[in-house]
Formats: structure tokens, C-alpha cells, sequence
């Protein structure tokens, strides 16, 4: 990527963080983490919010990115790039957003590639630290027999109420992710397959 086809990104609108999505069973998707360091020289899990919007230049012509919710597959994140009146549709990675559009409008015989997180600006210690604003919680994850677990939420009384986390492993041959919760009093297993939840303990 070279710096001379880039100017640095706006942050437009800086999203939400939806409860039901950031702290679900599929959270795991809506958080990123970043290798750049903040204020107090902690790593933290950056919440990937819907609606969140930032505008940049690329080779001369402004473009606006923004993280929306695939109707289809709610469950993970989605982006559309705009610029020069014409989008990318919804797709599945940033990356790809932008450098679909990019292609669009420069020709596939344009070589050049552009990392989503980074157009995201999820490297940038400004736009991190809005994007930790008014985050209650964040996950973080502990690794158990080679499993890698995400702590969604932990409890501060003696019984763990509220407590809640979530693993990917197989069950019955399938890929499957594991919702772990404490709530009234009862422990709860729920098992999720393609988003669905196929069994619950």
C-alpha cells in the first residue's frame, strides 16, 4: 500500500454497541483486537459497532465505510464501501468492501491492496479510544486444554450471576459454538450451530 495514495481517515459516526450482539452467543465476531497500544499501554478488545462510519481518501476520491447487520446472517458484522456513487455491496470483511470498490472504480488492473482494519482505522490510537468509550466491559479471552474461551461478562457476588462465556468446538462432528451462562441462579449450556441452537443443557 503505498502512503501517497492515502489520506487519513475521518471518523464519521462512531456506532453502537448493541448488547445483544457484543455480549451474546456470537460475540466472538464483534470485537477486534488490536496490536496498538493506548494511554495506559493496555491491548483492550475493540468493539466492531453497528453503524459505525469513517471517511477516507484513496488515490484522490473520497470513500465512506460502514459496519452494518447482514439481515441474512445477523450474527456477524458486515461493511459496505462507498465512493464515486456506487458501493460494494454488503460483503463480509472489510477488506474486501474496500478493495472491491477500489477495483470498481480503478480497474482490476490496479494492483494495489488495502488492509480493512487499518482503513477502519483500528490502529489508530484516536479511533480506539472512541471506540472504547462507554464500554462497561471487555471480553477477554483464557486458554483451557487448547480451547480458547471468551469471557463475555463476570460476576461481582458470591452465587455468579451474570456470568457468561463462549468457546468454539465440535459436537456431533459439527462446528459448534458453546454458550456458557449463569442467570437467575441457573447454569446453562447452549449449543449453536450455522446460528442456531441445536441443544441446551
Amino acid at each position: 500500500m503505498s502512503k501517497g495514495h492515502f489520506t487519513p481517515r475521518k471518523l464519521v459516526t462512531i456506532g453502537n454497541v448493541v448488547p445483544e450482539l457484543h455480549y451474546g452467543p456470537f460475540s466472538r465476531g464483534w470485537w477486534y483486537y488490536s496490536d496498538s497500544q493506548i494511554q495506559d499501554s493496555h491491548i483492550y478488545a475493540i468493539p466492531i459497532r453497528l453503524g459505525f462510519q469513517v471517511a477516507l481518501k484513496l488515490n484522490q476520491k473520497h470513500f465512506i465505510i460502514r459496519i452494518v447487520r447482514n439481515l441474512e446472517n445477523p450474527n456477524t458484522p458486515d461493511f459496505i464501501c462507498e465512493g464515486e456513487e456506487i458501493d460494494s455491496g454488503v460483503l463480509s470483511s472489510s477488506s474486501a468492501a474496500i478493495n472491491t470498490i477500489y477495483e470498481c472504480i480503478f480497474g482490476n488492473k490496479n494492483k494495489t491492496k488495502y488492509p480493512g482494519a487499518t482503513m477502519l482505522g483500528f490502529h489508530d490510537p484516536y479511533i480506539i479510544q472512541q471506540m472504547l468509550s462507554n464500554v462497561d466491559f471487555h471480553p477477554f479471552m483464557i486458554c483451557l486444554y487448547n480451547v480458547k474461551i471468551l469471557i463475555m461478562c463476570i460476576s461481582d457476588n458470591k452465587n455468579y450471576e451474570g456470568f457468561a462465556s463462549s468457546f468454539t468446538y465440535k459436537y456431533k462432528q459439527k462446528q459448534s459454538v458453546i454458550w456458557q451462562k449463569i442467570e437467575r441462579g441457573i447454569f446453562s449450556i447452549s449449543i449453536f450451530q450455522k446460528g442456531e441452537m441445536v441443544k441446551q443443557f
